[in-house]
């Protein structure tokens, strides 16, 4: 979990990290000497004042810790400020690198619930993936598929899984179990008989982690019709009697209408 959450801080502007990590050192140590010397220091802006020329090694000189426990507090600033910061800047880093490398790669878990779960990488599962991302939906979507060698879509909402679906551990990867909804789109680089009983596995898989789970198929064959309906599926998509009932309305209802304007 902690993985996935540097990764995400660490997708954001550099920029933006340093100024809000700087900013925090900043604001707690300059409240800090403003509490532990307030003479010297009468308000909390001259606080962050001196922690800024502090650890920017300028020392301007003009405000400095009289006490004890003031100049304590001075070394530990001085040492997080010089050394440990950089430390922790390279230790996160690589920790980011790594992670950012097996989101891309597809091998990072996915650790939020009620996503959407696309199956298989196509021309069809591009144009919806295309589509969600441009509709600004707020769900995560998931994509599951072992042909991609890395993640095809950079977006923050679409986390990338690279697997068979089928299998038990590509699943928890994916977080199915949490997930609402799923998408099995129909591998059209095998035959269509194949491609309907992968999808039947995977949908068993699937149902075999989440039952509640909302599932569309895709199916190009009549004969896994019934066995998607006995699995209890919620929609079908019946690729190709939808297109063929669009090439029957091309060649000839839209034909006989021509006919019938001349």
């Amino acid at each position: 979990m902690m993985e996935w959450l540097l990764f995400r801080l660490f997708r954001r502007s550099i920029l933006v990290r340093l100024l809000f990590i700087i900013g925090c050192l900043v604001l707690l140590f300059g409240m800090l000497i403003h509490f532990l010397e307030p003479q010297t220091f009468g308000n909390v802006f001259e606080g962050i004042w001196w922690v800024i020329i502090t650890i920017s090694t300028i020392g301007y000189g003009d405000f400095a810790p009289t006490t004890t426990i003031g100049r304590l507090a001075a070394i530990i600033l001085v040492l997080i400020g010089t050394g440990f910061i950089t430390t922790y800047f390279v230790t996160l880093s690589k920790i980011a690198v790594s992670a950012e490398s097996a989101y891309l790669e597809g091998n990072l878990k996915f650790y939020g619930k009620d996503h959407f779960i696309v199956v298989g990488w196509n021309e069809r599962a591009k144009l919806v993936l295309e589509s969600y991302r441009d509709a600004f939906h707020k769900e995560d979507i998931v994509l599951i598929d072992e042909s991609l060698t890395k993640n095809p879509m950079i977006c923050d909402r679409v986390h990338f899984i690279k697997g068979s679906p089928s299998h038990y551990e590509v699943l928890e990867l994916a977080n199915a179990r949490y997930a609402k909804k799923v998408l099995i789109t129909a591998d059209q680089h095998k035959t269509e008989e194949y491609a309907d009983m992968n999808t039947i596995v995977t949908l068993v898989a699937l149902q075999g982690l989440n039952p509640s789970i909302y599932s569309i198929v895709e199916l190009l064959t009549k004969k896994h019709i019934q066995n998607a309906q006995n699995l209890g599926v919620n929609e079908m998509i019946k690729t190709n009697e939808l297109i063929s009932q669009v090439m029957y309305e091309h060649i000839f209802v839209k034909k006989v209408e021509s006919l019938k304007k001349e």
